[in-house]
C-alpha cells in the first residue's frame, strides 16, 4: 500500500440498522483498517430520520478545516441527509469543505454504483485514503438536495409501497414486486412539467428526474445520466396501459425503455412539476416533496471519494 492521500481526520456517520445490521459491521470494519494506516477517525450512530444530517453538520461545524471527510455508511437515504449536511456547509463561505466518503451497505446504494463503490470494507477504506475528490452534481427539490433520482407518478408510489409494505424481498426484487402490484390499480397522472425543453402537459405514467442513471438497484432509468455534466436527465412517460407499464419493466432494468413510443429523455438544468391534485415525490428510497415541485441542478455540490 502506497503512501495515504487522505490522511485527514475522517468522520463515519452510519445507520446501524441498514442492510439488516451490515451498517454497524461496515463502519467499524472501515474504521479499524483506517486506524491501522494511522487516520483518526470518529464513528457515530443514526437512531431516527434525520440523525445522519445532524450529526454531519455538527462535525462540519466543532471540526474546522481540517476535518478530510464525511462518510456515509449506509443506504441512500442516508447518503442524501450527509450530502444535504455538506453542500450548506459549502454554500456558506469561510466552512469547512469536506469530501463525502461512501461506505454503501443499503437497500439498494445507487449513488455508490454511480461512482463503482464496492461494499467491501477493505477495499472502502483504500478508496477513503488513496482516492480522488471528484466534484459533483446534486439535484434540488424545493430547497431540499438529492443525489440520484426523484420521482413523480408510478415510480414514487412504488418507492411508498416499498417502504410501508413489510417484505423479505430486498434492492430491485422488492421494487419490482412493488411495481407490479402498484401497476395493477395505477391511474395515468396529470402533470405540467416545464423545463428548457419546453412545455409537456398530459396525462403520463411517470416522470424521473435524474442525476444518475439508476434507482431501486439496477433500474436504469435514466442510462445516459451523469453526475459531473450540470444537467438533469428528464425520463418522462406518457399514459400507457396496465399491461404495457408491466411490459416496460424488463427493458427498464436493460435501460432499453427508450425505444418505446411513449418514452422520451430530456435534459435540462432546472424544471417544474405541476399538477391538478398534490403528487409525492421521492427521491434517494426517501419522500422528499409534493407538487408542485422545481426542480434543479447544483454543479460540484458536493466532492465524493472515489477509485483515482
Amino acid at each position: 500500500m502506497g503512501a495515504s492521500v487522505n490522511s485527514g481526520p475522517m468522520f463515519i456517520v452510519a445507520n446501524p440498522t441498514s442492510g439488516r445490521g451490515r451498517g454497524a459491521r461496515t463502519a467499524e470494519a472501515v474504521a479499524a483498517a483506517l486506524r491501522l494506516q494511522g487516520v483518526a477517525v470518529e464513528v457515530h450512530y443514526t437512531s431516527a430520520s434525520g440523525d445522519a444530517e445532524r450529526i454531519a453538520r455538527e462535525a462540519i461545524a466543532s471540526a474546522g478545516q481540517g476535518l478530510q471527510c464525511v462518510v456515509a455508511c449506509g443506504g441512500d437515504g442516508t447518503v442524501q441527509e450527509i450530502a444535504n449536511a455538506l453542500a450548506h456547509a459549502r454554500s456558506s463561505p469561510g466552512d469547512a469543505f469536506p469530501a463525502l466518503g461512501l461506505a454503501p451497505c443499503g437497500r439498494c446504494n445507487d449513488f455508490a454504483k454511480a461512482f463503482n463503490i464496492t461494499t467491501d470494507p477493505a477495499v472502502i477504506a483504500e478508496v477513503l485514503l488513496h482516492g480522488h475528490a471528484r466534484p459533483t452534481d446534486l439535484g434540488r427539490v424545493n430547497g431540499r438536495y438529492f443525489c440520484t433520482v426523484v420521482t413523480a407518478g408510478v415510480d414514487a408510489d412504488v418507492s411508498s409501497f416499498v417502504d410501508t409494505m413489510w417484505m423479505p424481498l430486498r434492492g430491485t426484487l422488492a421494487y419490482l414486486y412493488g411495481g407490479i402490484r402498484v401497476l395493477i390499480r395505477y391511474r395515468p397522472y396529470e402533470m405540467k412539467i416545464s423545463g428548457d425543453f419546453g412545455v409537456i402537459e398530459r396525462p403520463m405514467l411517470l416522470a424521473s428526474t435524474a442525476n444518475t442513471a439508476c434507482y431501486g438497484g439496477a433500474i436504469r432509468i435514466a442510462p445516459d445520466a451523469d453526475p459531473t455534466d450540470g444537467l438533469l436527465d428528464l425520463c418522462a412517460v406518457d399514459r400507457i396501459s396496465r399491461f404495457r407499464a408491466i411490459a416496460l419493466i424488463p427493458s427498464l432494468l436493460a435501460g432499453t425503455h427508450g425505444k418505446s413510443p411513449a418514452v422520451r429523455f430530456l435534459r435540462t438544468r432546472r424544471l417544474t412539476i405541476e399538477s391538478p391534485r398534490p403528487l409525492e415525490l421521492w427521491a434517494d428510497g426517501e419522500r422528499i416533496a409534493h407538487t408542485p415541485a422545481t426542480i434543479e441542478v447544483v454543479p460540484a455540490a458536493v466532492r465524493v471519494l472515489q477509485s483515482v
